[in-house]
């Protein structure tokens, strides 16, 4: 989408993302407990080094959902003409095209997580 996409259609967009980042934030809790119930069997001490890794990543993923959602809240609000009173140092949240790359960099890097998760799971057995 380019940066002269009409309201509507920005709007759209952000509610995409939205919807989006809310269904990772879904899937890293089902995944979550998922580990959980892995380390509460009687896994080999390398599985639960990797369920640590993985928790680890896990618990990363979802801050970063947390930003990537508020943010995208913030650059609504602002494309739709209601102050913010939200600023950041380091998020900026109103330039659309810095937040289409941070979504495309999130989107890459929970397919990835993903992936790595499922074949971790599939190596189980």
């Amino acid at each position: 989408m380019s940066t002269t996409a009409q309201p509507t259609e920005l709007n759209e967009q952000l509610n995409s993302w939205k919807e989006e980042v809310r269904e990772v934030k879904e899937e890293v809790t089902l995944m979550r407990e998922r580990l959980e119930q892995i380390a509460l069997s009687k896994a080999p001490k390398e599985v639960l080094s990797q369920v640590e890794h993985f928790e680890n990543r896990l618990l990363r993923q979802r801050e970063v959902a947390d930003e990537m959602f508020h943010d995208i809240k913030q650059s609504a609000k602002k494309h739709s003409d209601i102050p913010s009173q939200v600023h950041h140092d380091d998020r900026p949240v109103h330039d659309y095209p810095t937040l289409q790359s941070r979504m495309e960099t999130f989107q890459q890097l929970y397919m990835q997580l993903k992936s790595e998760f499922n074949h971790f799971i599939a190596s189980l057995g």
